[in-house]
């Protein structure tokens, strides 16, 4: 299997964040994960895309009889055994049970993300609570030049003025260039940075930038580092918005 088709490679880890991707693929996804900081970033990428999802799932507490049978029938030993289904018969998985799955995913990775912002302060007490530390807005990117496997991962705080990227996949036509950051902003193009080619960087964001009206990102190539006049002179290879993701 081409691995390093972007198109197979965006569907795999959409796929894995669902939960869709099973058995041996999964545990296949993941070893090439563990080395592939790309993958990793796909991944990423639509574990935060997704975890959007669970703010439209409303919480339903089930009917006290719902605990009381499920008590019974444990008590009396009334359960039915797991049965392996036969290969040669498979049965097809009823719609809502996969937007279930999606649902519970989602939620799983909102769970994730709380825990685990990138720009969170340090812990509080013990004895406090969610509500007491408020969220820092985040926006996420990402960024595939067409015709190439080269892409950016993003990840914004203008709360904090910084910006993480990853970045994998490859430009055959960069020669002896740079690709140059660009935030489009209302009065036009204010330059962020160069970004890189391979691996992981932190970048600071334009002091000016908001997200009043959402964020659009665009990428250029540029003679080596950077443009001469702080304005792109060079085609623009990509643009795209940035999303809220919490």
């Amino acid at each position: 299997m081409k691995y390093q088709n972007a198109k197979l490679r965006r569907m795999l880890a959409a796929e894995y964040v669902l939960g869709t991707l099973r058995g041996p693929a999964r545990r296949r996804f993941e070893r090439l994960a563990r080395t592939d900081a790309a993958l990793r970033a796909e991944q990423h990428f639509w574990e935060t895309r997704l975890g959007r999802l669970a703010r439209a799932v409303k919480p339903v507490t089930p009917a006290p009889t719902v605990w009381l049978s499920l008590q019974r029938r444990i008590e009396a030993g009334n359960t039915v055994p797991l049965r392996r289904p036969k290969a040669n018969q498979p049965k097809p998985v009823p719609m809502w049970r996969i937007w279930a799955g999606m649902a519970a995913a989602a939620a799983v990775v909102v769970v994730v993300m709380l825990s685990q912002q990138r720009f969170s302060s340090p812990l509080a007490p013990a004895t406090a609570t969610v509500a007491q530390a408020p969220a820092t807005p985040v926006y996420v990117a990402q960024l595939r030049v067409p015709d190439s496997t080269m892409q950016w991962t993003m990840s914004l705080s203008p709360t904090h003025g910084q910006m993480t990227v990853i970045a994998g996949g490859n430009y055959p036509q960069i020669g002896q260039h740079s690709m140059e950051l660009w935030w489009i902003s209302p009065q036009g193009p204010v330059a962020i940075g160069l970004l890189p080619t391979q691996g992981q960087a932190s970048m600071p964001l334009p002091k000016e930038l908001v997200a009043q009206g959402g964020i659009t990102l665009a990428v250029s190539l540029e003679p080596q580092g950077g443009s001469p006049t702080g304005k792109p002179t060079g085609p623009v290879l990509i643009s795209g918005p940035a999303v809220q993701a919490a």
